[in-house]
């Protein structure tokens, strides 16, 4: 079995604004191809993006974003608020109350850890690269991401082991 090095991201400050959904990407879409794992880029970006609006809509700040990579790569979001998720029944016509539902659909596991302050609720995706993507694809089947050059965070710096990269 090979073995996988450990790795951290963050913890990153998010603004307490809508920007901060797109910040969150933005790491996903920086850190995860540099893992090895860009393939999983798509499925992270969206479950990110449902537990940062999520936190902003139901929660209180500081908010805070930290990926971890062992086996597996899990995504926290933290927030000041200790009240845990509530999933909910979304009617047809609802407009929200369906993000959680998507999280329990797509993540391999996902779920709440209470803080000395605030909570931290998470997703794990499976590192494999043959866990289909999206669209039902592998990473072996053509989906490997490049790395194109460092994205700027607007001022969040990103640690890989012992190596952290700022942003410029």
């Amino acid at each position: 079995m090979a073995r996988v090095e450990s790795f951290v991201g963050g913890p990153w400050s998010l603004p307490w604004s809508p920007s901060a959904c797109a910040l969150a990407r933005t790491a996903i879409r920086d850190v995860l191809p540099r893992w090895g794992l860009g393939q999983l880029v798509p499925i992270a970006e969206l479950l990110v993006s449902e537990l940062v609006s999520n936190a902003l809509r139901h929660a209180a700040g500081p908010l805070r974003l930290t990926l971890e990579r062992v086996s597996d790569v899990r995504c926290l979001v933290s927030d000041g608020s200790s009240r845990p998720p509530r999933p909910t029944e979304a009617g047809p016509a609802d407009e929200h109350g369906r993000g959680l539902t998507l999280v329990d659909m797509l993540a391999a596991r996902w779920g709440c850890e209470h803080g000395p302050v605030g909570k931290s609720v998470w997703f794990e995706l499976h590192a494999d690269p043959d866990t289909p993507d999206l669209e039902g694809r592998g990473a072996r089947e053509g989906r490997e991401a490049t790395w194109m050059g460092e994205t700027c965070l607007d001022g969040l710096d990103i640690a890989k082991g012992d190596r952290t990269w700022e942003a410029t």
